[in-house]
């Protein structure tokens, strides 16, 4: 008999996400509130400059951690001095891949949210850890419970990992959520890894970010939400304690040798005064999207969320059965329980999509929540 090439045990369990089930669900031209992306274009100021360096640069490799200028602005972004605590990365997908790979053994057991972004849990199994995860609380708007919280760690934890703002509910930890996850991760001798990518996003104030507590934190974040260059793949890990990110910057060296060289580039533009304007616009008009939603759907139960760009929806019935459904009919959006089990019956909607889309997609979404909830067509 012929031998069968076989795939690694640590990836027999890796299926497509929800989100890729449901997209492929639904028919050609649907509305696609789904994707974990704003579909806005990048700002003219930052394609401009990419064009104006195309024309005047070879672009070879930078040092793996990055161009030093970008990871002096980064540093600068945070309000820190430059320590070689920065490593630029594909995005912050690939800096948690990098953090998660450098950390993680088999068997250690890491602590996340529910609900809470999928990719973590899978990264994590990736690599042989275990997951166990506390309550976010549906009846108090996703809350931190404190007590579920404190109860996950065990002799065997290794990090926790959050994301702030969260995605899928758009809230973030308060100040005294904020205090107690770190003081009890200090306590515990856990590390600490913070996905930020949607702290420019926010709606009335920039939350705080976790690095500005002296402990053993990992802050992740990337320009793809607070710029719309998704597909530039730019992204960092960022800690106070440059012994931290010393062997991501290791690990990132054989996952990719460096971030696009061009991207770094752009990068400098979108830290710059210009750049940082362009992506209050961006913000502006996520805001304006957020408007038209919760005036389209009034009457039905919106959770409050303190950034954008999704809106999480509650419909009160199977939410996986709920999405695949309105995909049917041309509207895609996911599962709350796709996030975890506490997000059963809600659904998450991204509002950063083009205006015309953006509305025939609601319409949509209404007419198929009318029979849920009392509300005129």
């Amino acid at each position: 008999m012929e031998k069968k090439i076989e795939i690694a045990e640590n990836i027999k369990f890796l299926e497509k996400s929800a989100i890729r089930k449901i997209v492929e669900a639904a028919p050609a031209n649907s509305v696609n509130f789904g994707l974990g992306e704003i579909q806005f274009p990048p700002p003219r100021y930052l394609i401009d400059h990419a064009k104006q360096i195309l024309d005047s640069k070879l672009l070879g490799y930078t040092h793996n951690a990055g161009l030093l200028e970008l990871r002096e602005c980064i540093c600068n972004y945070y309000n820190t001095e430059f320590n070689n605590n920065v490593c630029v990365s594909n995005g912050a997908e690939e800096a948690l891949f990098a953090t998660f790979f450098s950390y993680l053994n088999p068997d250690d057991e890491v602590i996340i949210a529910d609900p809470t972004f999928l990719a973590y849990r899978t990264i994590a199994e990736m690599l042989g850890a275990k997951i166990v995860a506390f309550d976010l609380d549906a009846a108090s708007n996703f809350s931190l419970n404190k007590i579920s919280f404190q109860k996950a760690f065990s002799k065997k934890t290794k990090l926790v990992v959050l994301n702030n703002p969260s995605n899928p509910t758009g809230t973030c930890f308060g100040k005294d959520e904020i205090d107690l996850i770190v003081k009890t991760c200090a306590e515990k001798k856990v590390l600490l890894v913070v996905d930020e990518v949607y702290r420019e996003l926010f709606i009335e104030e920039r939350p705080e970010s976790f690095f500005s507590h002296k402990a053993d934190v990992i802050c992740i974040s990337s320009l793809s939400k607070s710029h719309c260059l998704s597909g530039w793949r730019l992204g960092w890990a960022i800690s106070n304690q440059p012994e931290l990110i010393e062997p991501i910057i290791k690990v990132h060296q054989y996952l990719s040798t460096c971030a696009p060289t061009l991207s770094q580039e752009i990068a400098l533009k979108a830290f710059s005064k210009t750049g940082m304007e362009e992506s209050e616009k961006i913000r502006q008009q996520l805001l304006t999207n957020r408007k038209i939603v919760l005036d389209y759907l009034a009457g039905i139960n919106i959770l409050p969320n303190k950034s954008l760009p999704y809106l999480f929806v509650q419909v009160e019935v199977n939410d996986v059965k709920f999405a695949y459904e309105l995909a049917k009919k041309g509207a895609i959006v996911i599962p709350g329980s796709a996030f975890g089990a506490n997000a059963y019956g809600w659904i998450r909607l991204n509002c950063g999509i083009e205006k015309n889309s953006f509305l025939r997609g609601l319409k949509i979404l209404r007419s198929y929540l009318s029979f849920i909830y009392l509300i005129d067509n």
